[in-house]
């Protein structure tokens, strides 16, 4: 008989065992779970979510109307993608590294997607790791394809410019443990007007 546990716990014992590759405290807040998803389109044909950790982001993609089907989500932590296949049974939930998301997707027969959602701790890694992660995010986006990023640093948490993408920044969540910043990047440039949130 398996025991399954809940969300506080599981995320807890992910953290205690890989600390770097969780990246956070607590799962994100409500409000920053929102800002993130703030610019997913429901009518997508799909969508990517990467480092879901227990779902708070992958809730907020469905609630916008995203239907389930729709949405693949990778994730590192073979113990967080088992709660999520439990938590969201039709969401398409692959244990993985998003390095290789884009045969991660094909697999899955998808040859790209237009967004990406990434809760990756990204500046935790070296320069040279993030630089190929960063690479294998993008080979799975499509040309005007966007990636929705949060970091808890106040600078730009990428290098854009050296991957060719336009930056901006959404805004910062200050209610969130820590306090955290969401990003948009742009593979063509197009980048909607800036808009601050609290």
């Amino acid at each position: 008989m398996s025991i399954h546990y809940s969300a506080p716990v599981v995320f807890l014992r992910s953290l205690l065992r890989s600390p770097a590759t969780v990246g956070a405290v607590i799962p994100s807040s409500p409000g920053l779970s929102q800002m993130m998803v703030s610019h997913v389109d429901p009518n997508s044909a799909a969508v990517l979510e990467i480092g879901a950790g227990t779902g708070p982001v992958t809730r907020a993609i469905l609630d916008r109307g995203l239907e389930p089907e729709r949405l693949f989500v990778i994730e590192r932590d073979p113990t967080l993608a088992a709660y999520l296949r439990r938590r969201f049974p039709r969401v398409r939930v692959m244990c993985g590294d998003a390095l290789h998301a884009k045969r991660i997707l094909a697999d899955a027969s998808v040859a790209s997607v237009s967004t990406v959602v990434s809760s990756l701790p990204i500046r935790n890694l070296n320069d040279r790791n993030m630089m190929r992660t960063m690479k294998g995010i993008l080979n799975a986006m499509a040309p005007g394809g966007q990636l929705i990023q949060f970091t808890y640093a106040p600078s730009c948490p990428i290098p854009s410019r050296r991957l060719g993408l336009r930056a901006e920044r959404l805004g910062r969540v200050w209610m969130n443990i820590p306090p955290a910043t969401v990003w948009r990047f742009t593979l063509d440039g197009r980048v909607s007007r800036k808009r601050d949130h609290v």
